[in-house]
């Protein structure tokens, strides 16, 4: 069996899990988490592009082991990679504006890339998409800088294959003023001085 069809089979088992009665409280809980870390991390400030797409994923493990998977974050030694499931590596890509392209792949100084992972797309109002080269490769677009789909591709995809589609009302990105927005960074300053036990840079932070 090739690696493609491992994590096609892994997918489809995650589907049944995920969509199982006894596990729905698994699966609300997963969604309240994204939907606040949405509400509370607005993906326009830019530090917290990367910090949310970093926490998706961490959260994504945390569901998968709570569904009884194997399952690791190999985001620190995997450039290409996001997780392990069950042995098999996979991509996490994540769209929650419900529109545009979603990069596959960044091309770093040129050159010729290929789109080669095991994806699972996150997308707002559509729910999980399970993906890859073979499955999606003829809508696979080079913009010059990276390799894309379109949000809207994959929704077509998804609408013609149940095997590799799970329905969820993931939420749409809020919109709300950049000011209201937590930031990482702020957090993460915050957790440093109370591990300090800081008596006085915490009060002007």
């Amino acid at each position: 069996m090739s690696n493609l069809d491992n994590a096609r089979s892994i997918f489809r088992s995650f589907k049944t899990k995920f969509e199982s009665e006894q596990n729905k409280k698994i699966v609300d809980e997963f969604v309240s988490a994204i939907s606040l870390l949405l509400g509370e991390y607005n993906t326009a400030v830019y530090e917290n592009r990367f910090i949310v797409g970093g926490a998706v994923e961490h959260i994504f493990v945390a569901l998968l082991k709570a569904l009884g998977f194997e399952a690791q974050h190999i985001g620190l030694i995997d450039k290409r990679s996001d997780l392990v499931i069950d042995g098999v590596k996979f991509s996490i890509k994540t769209n929650f504006t419900s529109g545009g392209d979603i990069r596959l792949v960044n091309k770093l100084g040129g050159g010729k890339v290929l789109w080669d992972e095991a994806t699972i797309f996150l997308i707002s109002e559509l729910g999980l998409v399970y993906g890859d080269f073979e499955l999606l490769g003829d809508k696979i677009e080079d913009k010059g800088d990276a390799l894309v789909v379109s949000v809207r591709d994959v929704k077509e995809f998804a609408n013609e294959t149940s095997d590799f589609f799970i329905s969820l009302d993931l939420p749409i990105k809020p919109d709300f003023e950049l000011s209201r927005s937590r930031t990482a960074s702020f957090d993460i300053a915050r957790v440093i001085l109370e591990k300090i036990q800081s008596k006085f840079l915490i009060k002007y932070l």
